[in-house]
């Protein structure tokens, strides 16, 4: 698409009786062409007046309607703006183009994926390496024995279901003849409890044991679901024994889903099972620059920094801040502070209670708790009084300020990493110390 296309429409609009000379002759002749391509059309005002007039809903209506049968009849957006605004241009371009994208990635399937979520755009660190290194070689060899099935877990907005959907999108783009259903354990219970009401299981168990790669996501809301944990055990062994390939996330490890049917937990040790953390300062900021690229405007190397300093939780909540930084700097006309980068991102920030915590301060809190003192938490000390505290500023510190197991070992007194992991498995596996462990994060919060 290029600029004659507005000179076309313009031919239209010349004998279009909704439209006075003066209009057309003083305004829309006057008007240039800032952009043009297949997604969108920019045309400039030379002054706020034909701004607002251009802008108005009868005239506006009638341009696109001009421009659509000038393009013999595709759609493209018509975005409209001031003469020189080079940064209305940018971002008019960049939100259609969002849009264009967003359109473009639906997968015309009834495989529940779209198409956004690849490999290629995620972002790779530290704290997801060998998780990726493993998901792409699944993608690659799909329902090989030692790699089936594959068990993603950590905390929420951590990238779990963007492997697992690039998992299946890999999957198709390599083999498109392959059955592919990316399914959430709540759209699986529904759907089963649907077969149910309708007595009719064929269509159901025909759905889900056919498909040469299941991807559910959440597993853990199985719990308390006694029949649909049934189902599902026998859906994993049909697709198991018929080589299919099974891709699972969840908050937890296996072995901490202890309210789960075992048969269950323990066919989901017999593949490869990955944590997925969260991402350190050198990912977080990665995937912002990534992200800033992709929307083609820059911030500053102080906002970048402050940014990905401080929002530290999760993927998801970085991905937050970005989308309202970038609200912001269109109606700022792109000239944002650090200050007001601080102002705007507050709400999100603030809440991360987690950022102010410290070990120090939870093994304090634990050691008032139980009525003890903090050096015994972290000495050699193993009497049943003191192993639960430790066990629960353990659990504290994993669960809470999410540090990893050889960190939390070096604080209390160098232990191996097994212990740390034993010592919090023991408070999982206890509904009291688990109570107490959240009385006492409640207190210092």
């Amino acid at each position: 698409m290029d600029s004659s296309l507005w000179t076309n429409a313009l031919s239209l609009l010349k004998f279009d009786d909704n439209i006075d000379i003066v209009t057309y002759e003083s305004i829309l002749c006057k008007m240039s062409v800032v952009h043009s391509d297949d997604d969108v059309l920019v045309l400039a005002a030379r002054d706020p007046y034909s701004l607002d007039l251009v802008k108005s809903q009868k005239l506006s209506k009638l341009i696109e309607n001009a421009i659509r049968h000038a393009n013999q009849d595709k759609t493209c957006a018509v975005k409209f703006i001031l003469q020189g605004d080079d940064n209305a241009l940018k971002a008019s371009v960049n939100s259609e183009k969002k849009a264009a994208r967003q359109a473009k990635s639906e997968i015309p399937t009834v495989t529940g994926l779209t198409g956004e979520f690849t490999f290629a755009n995620f972002v790779v660190g530290d704290c997801n390496r060998f998780a990726h290194a493993s998901a792409v070689s699944v993608a690659t060899k799909p329902g090989q024995k030692q790699r089936n099935p594959f068990f993603l877990w950590g905390n929420s907005g951590l990238g779990k279901t963007h492997l697992m959907k690039a998992i299946g999108n890999s999957i198709l783009e390599q083999h498109p003849d392959k059955k592919v259903i990316y399914t959430t354990c709540e759209a699986f219970t529904n759907a089963f409890i649907a077969c149910i009401n309708n007595k009719n299981y064929t269509d159901f168990r025909n759905k889900y044991r056919t498909v040469d790669v299941l991807l559910i996501d959440d597993i853990q809301f199985l719990i308390g679901k006694e029949g649909v944990q049934t189902e599902f055990f026998n859906t994993f062994e049909a697709l198991i024994e018929a080589g299919k390939q099974i891709v699972i996330t969840c908050d937890k490890a296996p072995s901490n889903l202890t309210e789960l049917n075992s048969r269950l937990t323990s066919r989901f040790q017999d593949g490869i099972m990955f944590d997925v953390q969260p991402p350190d300062f050198e990912t977080r900021k990665a995937i912002f620059l990534s992200k800033l690229e992709n929307e083609s405007f820059t911030l500053s190397d102080e906002i970048i920094d402050y940014v990905c300093e401080n929002v530290t939780t999760n993927i998801r909540q970085l991905n937050g801040a970005f989308n309202t930084i970038s609200s912001y700097i269109t109606l700022a006309n792109g000239e944002l502070s650090l200050e007001d980068v601080k102002k705007i991102i507050m709400p999100i920030v603030s809440p991360n209670k987690k950022k102010y915590l410290t070990p120090e301060i939870v093994i304090n809190a634990v050691s008032n708790y139980y009525d003890l003192t903090p050096d015994k938490l972290t000495s050699k000390l193993r009497s049943a009084e003191i192993s639960t505290a430790r066990n629960v500023a353990m659990f504290i510190c994993r669960d809470y300020l999410e540090l990893k197991y050889e960190k939390i070992g070096q604080l209390f007194g160098g232990r191996k990493h097994t212990t740390v992991m034993h010592g919090c498995d023991n408070v999982d596996e206890s509904s009291e110390l688990k109570a107490q462990a959240e009385e006492i994060y409640k207190l210092i919060t």
